[in-house]
């Protein structure tokens, strides 16, 4: 008999360490607790196998519904950022009172925000705003459903704080576009993505150099009125962008990122910012 529990506790604790057999059908908390040890060791993907074999076992239980909260954490950390949104989001269908539904918001914008960072890239001096931003724009609307949805909720700060990243991000992104068109003294088209950022992002950075082109814009199209009424305003909010002789500064050079000799130096695994602060992991449901 003791050998039989011996090897009855052997198969148990490998099931925890290891990817779940699928001839081996353990009991609904030995899944769980499987799943909790391989997410203690950083085990992700192995801990959303056992995650998701609990829930195959058994759809409804004791650990079903934080399961399914624990299954939405592993796939965000294994960096299985679809896997994550469509967990997420199959939680807030089935348990639309639960608690922590402000959590599954949570990860799957940041899910969907993550979604434009490739893991190549990170490593290589390019701005992350010079490329398709799709993605960005989706989490930006879950933010804000986020944030409409649960305005006292703990994540609400730090949404905020993507949303206005992603503002930015989107307004460079423009802006970006306008300086290539401008390069190649396509005016007209420069022009229209400059007024797009003033119009649409007037709190982000980009929208005094947006305002500097649309000024050098029209200066060049010959719409004097307006090269004068919007230079005025140029003048007087960003001077910066006005040299000694009265000239509008643009830049009509190739575009760099702003950033640390240091940052530039080491692929920008130093001296960078980034905004996104350590994935919590869902409190247990008492």
């Amino acid at each position: 008999m003791r050998l039989l529990a011996f090897l009855g506790l052997a198969i148990i604790t490998a099931a925890c360490s290891t990817n779940p057999d699928k001839n081996i059908t353990l009991s609904e908390k030995a899944y769980y607790d499987a799943a909790q040890k391989s997410l203690s060791y950083g085990n992700f993907d192995t801990a959303s196998k056992h995650l998701e074999e609990l829930e195959s076992h058994y759809p409804v239980g004791a650990y079903t519904e934080q399961a399914k909260l624990d299954l939405i954490y592993a796939r965000y950390k294994h960096l299985d950022y679809a896997g994550a949104m469509s967990a997420a989001e199959r939680f807030i269908r089935l348990y639309p009172l639960n608690t922590q539904l402000d959590y599954a918001y949570y990860i799957r914008a940041l899910a969907s925000f993550d979604m434009d960072k490739d893991a190549f890239l990170r490593f290589i001096p390019l701005n992350t705003a010079h490329r398709d931003l799709t993605n960005s724009k989706a989490a930006f609307d879950y933010f804000k459903d986020l944030i409409t949805r649960f305005p006292n909720s703990a994540y609400a700060p730090d949404a905020q704080q993507h949303m206005i990243f992603i503002r930015n991000q989107l307004a460079e992104n423009e802006l970006h576009a306008g300086r290539y068109y401008l390069k190649r003294k396509t005016y007209v088209s420069a022009l229209n993505r400059a007024r797009w950022v003033i119009e649409n992002y007037p709190e982000t950075p980009q929208s005094a150099e947006a305002l500097a082109v649309v000024v050098y814009c029209y200066q060049k199209l010959d719409i004097n009125d307006l090269a004068a009424q919007n230079y005025a305003i140029l003048q007087k909010k960003h001077p910066d962008y006005v040299d000694a002789q009265g000239n509008v500064k643009v830049d009509l050079g190739a575009q760099n990122e702003n950033r640390s000799w240091l940052n530039a130096a080491t692929f920008n695994l130093v001296g960078s910012k980034n905004i996104t602060k350590p994935v919590p992991q869902p409190n247990k449901v008492n």
